[in-house]
């Protein structure tokens, strides 16, 4: 569960303060690494609850029912994407920075490809917990908008 609940804990550690950041390093350097029994029991309980499971559940439908409305009109717009399941859309872009900043300025906010792509072409990631289905369209006008002026400006 270290992989599920970890990046929140690791994106607070490198967005802190240097005196905040040197307490917690100071502090891990302490202990021997292993998980307390209080949160384990905490994630036991909670994995084992039929009230949360029933909750992941619907957050895993409600995921589903955005990712493939945003596949769907991003698709309606000649916008190639792909993602079969999951919480984000791919999109192969030719330009990350130019499309991260595009949607910027229609008030999106994306990520850049680089860090998730070890091989493969640009390309941006659309977390799809976000947008409402009907937000959709409007996100892939945008999008589209989007490749448009980057093409012109970059000379895609």
């Amino acid at each position: 569960m270290s992989t599920f609940l970890g990046p929140d804990l690791r994106r607070a550690a490198a967005a802190c303060d240097p005196l905040t950041r040197a307490r917690h390093d100071g502090r891990m350097l302490l202990t021997s690494g292993r998980v307390s029994h209080l949160p384990q029991e905490v994630l036991h309980g909670m994995l084992t609850d039929d009230g949360t499971r029933a909750l992941v559940a619907r957050a895993g439908e409600t995921c589903t029912v955005r990712r493939a409305a945003l596949l769907r009109e991003l698709g309606a717009r000649d916008v190639r994407a792909y993602r079969a399941s999951g919480m984000n859309v791919w999109v192969p872009v030719r330009d990350e920075s130019a499309v991260v900043n595009g949607l910027r300025s229609y008030g999106w906010w994306v990520a850049a490809g680089a860090r998730f792509r070890p091989a493969s072409d640009a390309g941006v990631r659309i977390g799809t917990a976000g947008p409402e289905p009907g937000g959709a369209a409007r996100l892939a006008s945008d999008f589209a908008a989007v490749l448009g002026e980057s093409e012109a400006t970059y000379g895609g």
